[in-house]
C-alpha cells in the first residue's frame, strides 16, 4: 500500500513538472509569434517537440516484462487510467473526425458521438474487470478461457479486428493529416513521420508506455480543448465558463445566423452549388461523351503543369482527379448523380443551430 501511494506521488510530480513545463512553452511560442516568428516555424518546433515529448516517454518505458508489456503491470492508478483513456477518446479520430461529423450532418453525427461514449463505457464495465478477473491479455484470449473452445476465440478477433481496423484507418488519417499540415509537406510524407512517431512511442514499452504517453497527450489535449473555449466565453460574455453561458450565446447565434444566410456571400455560395447541380445534370445527358470530354481536359491540363513545371502538390490533385474520374459510363451515371443530390442539398440554407431536429 505505501508502494502505491509512493508511485502515486511520484506520478503526480511527474506530470505536474510536465504540465508547468508544457505551459512554459506554449508561452514562448507566443512570445516567439509575437516577435515575429513564423507559423511555419512555430508549427514545426510544437510538432518535433512534442513526438520527442513522446518518444521519451516511449523510450524511458521500455519493458520485456509480459505483463508490464500487455498491461501496464496492472498498476496504473485509476486518475492516470481515465487520463489514459480520455486521451484516446479525445484522440485525431475525434478531435478531428467528430468534429467534422457533427458539422457535416448536424444532429445526425450526435449519433456517432453517442456510439463513441458508450462503446467505452460499455468495454470498461463489461469486459474490462473480466480480463482482470481471468487473468488474460487480450479479449480473444478472455473469451476462449471463459468459454472454454476457439470458437468464441475466432469470433472475438473477428470484432477486435474489424473495430480496429474501422478506429485505425480515421486515426491515421488524422495523423497524417495533422502533420502534413504542420510540417507543409504531402500527405503521405506526413503520413509515414506521424506513423514513425507512434511506433517510437509504443514498441518498446507496450501498454505501459502507451499508457504513460497517453496521460502525457491528455494534458496537452485538454489544454487545447478547454483553452479556447474559455477565451471565446469570457470575451464573449464577460464570463469563463462555457456551460454557464450557452443559453446567451446561442440566441446571440441565432441572430447572427439571420444576418449570415442573406449575406451576399452565402447566397453567391449557394448559387455556385446549384450551378455545380446544374453542370452535373447537363455532364449527365450527355454521357458518354461527358465523360470523354472529362477525360481529355484533365490530361490536357495535366500535361500543360508539367510542361510549365507547376507545383507538385497541383499536379499530384490533377493525377488524383484524374484517377478517380469513373471507368465508365454507368460509374459515372452513378458517381454524378451523387454528387449532383449532394450539390443541390449544399444550396439550400443550412439548418439553425437553434432549430429543433425533425
Amino acid at each position: 500500500m505505501r508502494r502505491n501511494a509512493g508511485f502515486n506521488r511520484q506520478l503526480r510530480r511527474y506530470y505536474g513538472w510536465y504540465t508547468g513545463t508544457f505551459a512554459l512553452f506554449v508561452v514562448l511560442l507566443a512570445v516567439g509569434e509575437y516577435l515575429g516568428l513564423s507559423e511555419r516555424v512555430i508549427g514545426h518546433v510544437f510538432l518535433f517537440v512534442t513526438i520527442a515529448v513522446y518518444a521519451g516517454i516511449g523510450v524511458m518505458s521500455r519493458t520485456s516484462d509480459v505483463s508490464e508489456y500487455y498491461v501496464a503491470g496492472r498498476r496504473v492508478p485509476a486518475m492516470f487510467n481515465g487520463m489514459a483513456t480520455a486521451a484516446d477518446w479525445m484522440s485525431a479520430a475525434s478531435f478531428i473526425g467528430l468534429a467534422g461529423t457533427l458539422y457535416f450532418s448536424g444532429f445526425e453525427g450526435l449519433a456517432f458521438v453517442t456510439g463513441w461514449t458508450g462503446g467505452f463505457v460499455l468495454v470498461a464495465l463489461l469486459l474490462a474487470p473480466y480480463l482482470r478477473k481471468f487473468g488474460q491479455y487480450t479479449i480473444p484470449d478472455f473469451l476462449g478461457a471463459r468459454y472454454q473452445g476457439n470458437v468464441a476465440r475466432l469470433v472475438g478477433l473477428a470484432a477486435a479486428v474489424l473495430a480496429s481496423f474501422v478506429y485505425l484507418v480515421a486515426q491515421i488519417y488524422g495523423v497524417g493529416l495533422v502533420t502534413s499540415r504542420f510540417v507543409s509537406v504531402e500527405f503521405e510524407i506526413g503520413l509515414f513521420i506521424g506513423l514513425a512517431g507512434i511506433l517510437v512511442c509504443s514498441f518498446l514499452g507496450g501498454m505501459r508506455a502507451v499508457t504513460w504517453t497517453q496521460v502525457a497527450q491528455y494534458v496537452i489535449l485538454i489544454i487545447a480543448y478547454l483553452v479556447p473555449v474559455v477565451i471565446l466565453s469570457y470575451k464573449l460574455t464577460g464570463i469563463p465558463i462555457p456551460q454557464a453561458v450557452y443559453g446567451t450565446v446561442l440566441q446571440q447565434i441565432s441572430a447572427q445566423e439571420d444576418h449570415l444566410l442573406q449575406a451576399p456571400a452565402e447566397v453567391e455560395v449557394r448559387a455556385m452549388y446549384r450551378q455545380r447541380a446544374q453542370n452535373y445534370s447537363a455532364m449527365l445527358e450527355a454521357l458518354p461523351e461527358s465523360l470523354e470530354i472529362e477525360r481529355r481536359v484533365l490530361i490536357e491540363r495535366l500535361n500543360d503543369m508539367r510542361l510549365n513545371d507547376a507545383p507538385a502538390r497541383e499536379i499530384a490533385l490533377t493525377e488524383r482527379a484524374l484517377r478517380d474520374l469513373p471507368r465508365s459510363p454507368a460509374e459515372a451515371q452513378q458517381v454524378w448523380a451523387r454528387a449532383r443530390a449532394e450539390a443541390l442539398e449544399r444550396s439550400k440554407p443550412p439548418p439553425r443551430h437553434a432549430e429543433a431536429h425533425p
